[in-house]
C-alpha cells in the first residue's frame, strides 16, 4: 500500500524543475526604524543619505559554491528616464554596514536605492530585493499624498427608483 504512494512522491519531487523566489520589499520609514536612514544636509542644495543594514540575520556559514551577496545601487530617475545608475559600496562598522551617497535635493526626490541579498546557487532569480524610495524618507506624509493626489471622483449613474418594479412579497399574508 506504502509503495505505491512512495514512488508517486519520488517521481513528484524529481519531476518538479527547480525555481528560486525573489521577495521584493519596499521600506518604508516605518520597516527602516530610526537608524535605517539618516540624512544629513550638506548645504541648502545637497543632502548626504547613510542606510544602515544589519548583518546579524547573514547566513554563518555560506558553501564557498554558492556565496552570499549582497550588492546596493542607486538609481536615479529623470523626467526622459534613468539618469545614473551605480553601485555603492558600504563601510563596515561591527554587525553594520553604512552605505553613505550624496544628492541634490531635486535628485533625490526621484531616487531609490536599491539593496539586493541573494546566494549564488546558479538559478535565475531568488533571494530579497529591497527598495528605498527616497522621498518617503524625505516626506513621510509623501505617500498619502501621492494616493490623495490620484484619486479621481468616479460619477454614479443616476438610478430612477420610480421606475424598478417593487420586489416580490416574501412573506405570505397571515
Amino acid at each position: 500500500m506504502l509503495r505505491p504512494l512512495f514512488f508517486a512522491f519520488v517521481l513528484a519531487c524529481f519531476t518538479q524543475t527547480a525555481s528560486a523566489i525573489t521577495l521584493h520589499i519596499d521600506v518604508t520609514p516605518e520597516l527602516a526604524g530610526s537608524k535605517g536612514v539618516t540624512m544629513q544636509a550638506l548645504d541648502k542644495n545637497t543632502t548626504r543619505f547613510t542606510i544602515c543594514v544589519s548583518t546579524k540575520a547573514d547566513p554563518a556559514v555560506v558553501d564557498p559554491r554558492f556565496p552570499f551577496i549582497r550588492t546596493g545601487r542607486l538609481e536615479v530617475e529623470g523626467e526622459q528616464g534613468p539618469l545614473l545608475r551605480c553601485r555603492i559600496q558600504p563601510t563596515e562598522a561591527g554587525h553594520d554596514l553604512f552605505y553613505t551617497f550624496d544628492l541634490e535635493n531635486e535628485h533625490a526626490k526621484i531616487s531609490r536605492f536599491v539593496l539586493v541579498e541573494q546566494i549564488a546557487n546558479g538559478q535565475v532569480g531568488g533571494g530579497k530585493v529591497f527598495s528605498y524610495r527616497l522621498i518617503d524618507f524625505i516626506d513621510p506624509d509623501y505617500r498619502a499624498k501621492e494616493f490623495l493626489q490620484n484619486l479621481e471622483p468616479v460619477k454614479l449613474p443616476e438610478i430612477d427608483f420610480s421606475k424598478l418594479p417593487l420586489p416580490p412579497d416574501t412573506d405570505p399574508p397571515k
